[in-house]
């Protein structure tokens, strides 16, 4: 876990140092020395997983918008601020969302479920459900009119055995496909084995949604998933949730590049989370990576040539909410066409794929492994 983060900020160093002619022996033997620093550094000193671990025990959840939200803000801007950075908040409004109650069951059966993100703030509801498969739009087709006025069982990914070339779609464009052919629900079976539940969002837009969505577990859902081949399943939705204006802050670390300040490296990762877990990898291992990034610029007095940004989003389980507050701020200064590079740390130390625009990043990112 420690070597993936190392290879991150290494990345973060090169992009910043970048230099025209990056190839020349005086650029590889000044990079060599840069790396050095940083590795020498990180090994002796690294706060990420520390720090990582107070939030976990102390700060929990951060979700938008919540309280616990607003304790991780005060506690990330404070630790950035003990480090000697300039930091500052970047503010602003979204539409929270948090779950109350919920209960769901199957022909009079209770059933272990959570309701996904933006379903609406109150739902009762009886209706049957019906077999949707894959919750691909060829699946709706299929049925024709008799979802409508139904509840859609849905895989979240794509079914063992569909066939090959199958795209699976994110579930709030699964949610958008029920609520286009007329179901008054959507309930998600989860891929992951022992019952586990999954939270996110089903909302494109990040705003309300008109039907309830829901996800239940893969042995409950295939359970009922087999019994709708031979009988009629009647399904109760009793749900509550709450919704309404708040205000919210990215944390913002500004660092002025010292021969080419108009052009600007963007390091950022969303420091919020859901409500029913800690966060720890969904992003709390990659905005505390971050921060340390950051801390590691400073300790080091590493010289960035180019301006950097290290950007820390609320609002991104939302509907990059922060994301577009940062780049609305950007707009309204004028220097979007400043930003040149962005490094987004997501879920650092469960990498499944490294992509980059960059072609002499590869054999960087091969030299770290």
């Amino acid at each position: 876990m420690k070597r993936i983060y190392l290879i991150c900020l290494l990345l973060s160093g090169f992009v910043a140092q970048a230099q025209e002619n990056p190839n020349s022996a005086q650029a590889q033997e000044n990079l060599n020395n840069t790396f050095s620093r940083i590795i020498s550094e990180v090994n002796q000193h690294a706060e990420a997983y520390d720090r990582l671990k107070y939030s976990t025990e102390h700060l929990g959840h951060r979700l938008t918008g919540s309280e616990n939200g607003r304790k991780a803000e005060e506690y990330a801007f404070k630790l950035l601020q003990s480090y000697g950075l300039d930091v500052s908040y970047q503010p602003f409004s979204s539409e929270s969302w948090s779950r109350e109650s919920l209960s769901l069951s199957f022909n009079g059966d209770p059933i272990a479920a959570v309701a996904l993100a933006h379903s609406p703030i109150k739902v009762d509801l009886n209706a049957e459900i019906i077999d949707l498969g894959n919750g691909l739009e060829a699946d709706y087709q299929r049925v024709g009119d008799k979802i409508k006025g139904k509840i859609a069982l849905v895989y979240l990914h794509i079914l063992p055995n569909s066939g090959k070339d199958l795209k699976n779609l994110h579930r709030s464009e699964k949610t958008a496909l029920a609520e286009k052919y007329g179901a008054k629900g959507i309930i998600f079976i989860n891929s992951v084995a022992n019952n586990v539940l999954l939270t996110g969002t089903a909302s494109i837009t990040g705003q309300l949604i008109n039907i309830p969505a829901i996800c239940i577990g893969l042995e409950d859902g295939l359970k009922w998933k087999e019994a709708l081949a031979s009988k009629v399943v009647k399904v109760s939705i009793n749900m509550r949730n709450k919704a309404g204006e708040t205000q919210s802050r990215n944390i913002l670390v500004r660092m002025k590049g010292t021969e080419l300040p108009n052009e600007k490296i963007v390091i950022g990762g969303h420091l919020d989370s859901w409500d029913l877990a800690t966060g720890a990898i969904d992003n709390g291992i990659g905005s505390y990576a971050v921060m340390d990034i950051a801390r590691t610029f400073k300790k080091l007095a590493l010289a960035n040539k180019r301006s950097i940004d290290f950007v820390l989003f609320m609002g991104e389980e939302q509907g990059l909410l922060g994301a577009k507050a940062y780049v609305d701020a950007v707009l309204k200064e004028g220097s979007l066409d400043q930003i040149k590079y962005m490094l987004n740390f997501d879920m650092v130390n469960a990498p499944t794929g490294f992509s980059t625009t960059r072609e002499e990043m590869i054999p960087l990112l091969k030299r770290t492994r």
